[in-house]
């Protein structure tokens, strides 16, 4: 995968990319609904796990390292992209909002200025410390202040581009003082404009300057002037890489000289957090990286884990260490060594459509993790939770979990280590079908009390409950399971009519999962034919239910459409249907009625149910509802609606006209069909055309349609 590497790291201290394309996965697909995983998800669980943005494993690593809780008064919000998580799964940006509220941007570009992304990101705040340096010098006479005040425009010409010719240098600047100003300005003009050895020779002359500013500006601009240098040639200009052969490793070898030289003089210097961050990127850019993994390994061990500070320095190890371009990941010490094993037990293989399998296993062998085992002396919890879960995923051992993870689920609070262990092994009982996995999971929910860490206990016992046949038990009074996210999901795949009615009757819950079960009972028996329930059950729908038929991540609106079934729209453009309810009751008595079959297709035409699919996609068996339905028979499709009456040649002339128009009218105006059912050629759909229009040339569907698709 191609990564840009933006060239602003080369001018401020944490070098951090917004974005780690690597470390998570695609924002706008849906979770999986269930318990890890060694791919790559569209989210993150509340747990430590391979199949985690690596990001979020080593924040989980660093603040359990601390004794750090995840606590909040609520679960943060993220709008739109976060549709489909509930409070079980997270994501990068979601989690800093939880830790940080403030941190509500969604575009991380936004407010970082005119020049983020390049060298000229240092410009606005250069300017003002260089107007303040050069108020601040008593040897400047105040006509040369001026004019080297306006000489900084020529600075900023150099960031802009553009055609116009930049500004000349002011004449009359005499005093030794107003000379150095003078020459710091040529050599900043020269570094921005990328004239490297103009830069380089102008800031060598300010070594000895007589001003404390000037003198420490350009020994730290000398470094940066060497880095700039070396890759130059390795970035083009929107800031993509092009390898390490275009990197000009004797400058950069020059900028570390220059960056040592910086700090030994100014440990605690203006720039010094800047150069310490120059330094770590030099290393980068040298290919160095076991002392690259040893110096992110200190500054974990130094870096406040619960700063927004951590979370940048994260974001840096991620894009210059984790999944550094050509560059074979390294780690040093245990935090980070746990954080690359995980990414190194993901499994990305699939089968192509050729069947042939793409994409790579996991490369982390047990011979590997066994000779880790010095290095993770002093954090045996983690190393045991490593072991078990190069256990589970890769070796496919769930019974040597058992004994690497012993049962702690009675904890009144878990680290997000002790948690992630306990839902290891809540995950091996559930491999092994062991008759104890519900009840370790009921004892793990008293004492998950983080954020995320409850709904994935609940989410554990759901999955057992469904496994077993007891769907029933998710909804029962005083249920432990209360996220209405995974109850919703179950509703929506799992429960039969029975369930589904007692909990669309539930005063204790809310009205939206209320309202999920009705819908679900009422529209899955509408469309699978068992028409005199449904006609029993539409009297359940309130009398103020909503009709707004939004039906794009239907788990995750806070209202649900169930006034459709009351409501809904049943007749438009001249085909009389009757209030839903008649419909069914007449199908009830004949679900062979040709007009009641084709008022049903009205109404799921006129309703938007057309594309309406999460009812009837079954989510995968190892995941949240993909436990066997308890309703008979596939949804009915308009396509096959039409497609029967068309067949029947006893039905009545003006249904049969109206079976042909609509049928041709499934392909307008793309020639795509969108009735369901199997698509046919336009060969077909012309022979429909032709037969409304020589079969039933009076009826209004022949004079309407006026083409075939």
């Amino acid at each position: 995968m191609k990564r840009k590497l933006w060239l602003a790291a080369a001018g401020v201290g944490l070098a951090a990319v917004p974005t780690a394309l690597w470390a998570c996965a695609d924002v706008t697909c849906q979770p999986s609904w269930k318990l890890g995983g060694t791919s790559l998800d569209c989210a993150s669980r509340g747990f430590l796990s391979p199949g985690n943005d690596s990001r979020v494993n080593l924040l989980f690593l660093l603040r359990s390292k601390a004794g750090l809780a995840f606590k909040a008064d609520k679960y943060p919000v993220r709008e739109y992209y976060s549709e489909g998580y509930g409070q079980t799964f997270l994501d990068w940006q979601l989690l800093q909002i939880g830790l940080f509220p403030g941190k509500v941007n969604e575009d991380p570009y936004a407010e970082r200025g005119d020049y983020f992304g390049s060298r000229c990101i240092s410009l606005t705040g250069a300017t003002s410390a260089f107007a303040a340096a050069l108020q601040a010098n008593p040897g400047v006479p105040a006509a040369e202040r001026d004019k080297l005040s306006a000489a900084r425009a020529r600075v900023k010409a150099a960031c802009d581009g553009g055609d116009e010719a930049a500004p000349a240098w002011p004449e009359g600047v005499g005093s030794p003082a107003g000379k150095a100003f003078l020459g710091y300005l040529q050599g900043a003009e020269a570094f921005y404009a990328e004239r490297w050895d103009d830069a380089r020779r102008q800031f060598a002359a300010l070594s000895g300057a007589s001003d404390p500013w000037l003198r420490e500006t350009a020994a730290y601009m000398a470094g940066r002037v060497e880095l700039n240098a070396a890759q130059a040639k390795a970035f083009d200009d929107e800031g993509w890489g092009s390898g390490t052969k275009n990197i000009d490793q004797p400058a950069i070898a020059a900028a570390q000289t220059a960056l040592a030289a910086y700090l030994k003089a100014w440990p605690q210097g203006r720039y010094a957090d800047s150069a310490r961050g120059l330094q770590r990127r030099a290393l980068w850019l040298s290919g160095d990286a076991k002392a690259l993994a040893g110096e992110y390994a200190r500054l974990l061990g130094a870096v406040p884990a619960g700063s927004e500070q951590a979370s940048e320095l994260i974001q840096e190890i991620d894009n210059k260490l984790l999944f550094a371009p050509e560059r074979t990941p390294a780690a040093s010490g245990p935090l980070l060594l746990a954080a690359l094993d995980l990414v190194q037990m993901r499994d990305d293989r699939y089968q192509d459509d050729d069947g042939q399998w793409q994409g790579t296993g996991p490369a982390l062998t047990k011979a590997d993790l066994d000779a880790q085992a010095p290095a993770f002396a002093a954090e045996p919890e983690l190393y045991g939770l490593l072991q078990g879960m190069h256990a589970f995923y890769v070796q496919n051992d769930p019974r040597a979990v058992l004994t690497l993870i012993p049962d702690d689920a009675r904890r009144a609070s878990y680290s997000p280590v002790a948690f992630s262990r306990q839902v290891l092994r809540g995950q091996a009982l559930a491999a092994l079908k062991d008759r104890n996995e519900a009840g370790f999971w009921r004892e793990l929910l008293a004492g998950a009390s983080d954020l995320w860490q409850r709904p994935t206990a609940e989410l554990g016992l759901a999955l057992s409950l469904e496994r077993s046949g007891q769907v029933g038990q998710v909804f029962i009074k005083d249920s432990p399971i209360t996220d209405s996210a995974i109850r919703r999901r179950l509703l929506g795949h799992s429960a039969g009519k029975d369930v589904l009615k007692l909990a669309a009757q539930d005063s204790a819950r809310p009205q939206v999962e209320r309202d999920t079960a009705l819908f679900t009972l009422l529209y899955k028996q509408l469309t699978r034919g068992d028409y005199a329930g449904f006609a029993a059950n539409a009297a359940l729908v309130p009398a103020k239910a909503g009709t707004e038929a939004n039906f794009w991540y239907f788990y995750d609106h806070e209202s649900v459409p169930v006034g459709l079934f009351a409501r809904g729209k049943v007749a438009s453009g001249g085909y009389p249907c009757p209030a839903l309810v008649v419909t069914a009751q007449n199908l009830a008595k004949n679900p062979q009625d040709v007009g009641g079959r084709l008022c049903l297709g009205e109404f799921l035409r006129l309703n938007g149910f057309d594309d309406f699919t999460a009812l009837d996609d079954h989510p995968a068996k190892d995941e949240l509802g993909g436990a066997r339905q308890d309703f008979a028979g596939q949804p009915i499709e308009r396509g096959a609606i039409y497609a029967s009456v068309i067949a029947n040649a006893k039905a009545p002339a003006n249904d049969r006209a109206y079976a042909l128009y609509r049928m041709v009218n499934c392909y307008a105006p793309s020639g795509s069909n969108s009735c369901g059912g199997q698509d046919v050629e336009i060969d077909q759909r012309k022979a429909w055309f032709n037969q409304l229009k020589r079969e039933y040339p009076a009826s209004p569907w022949a004079k309407k349609l006026r083409f075939y698709w």
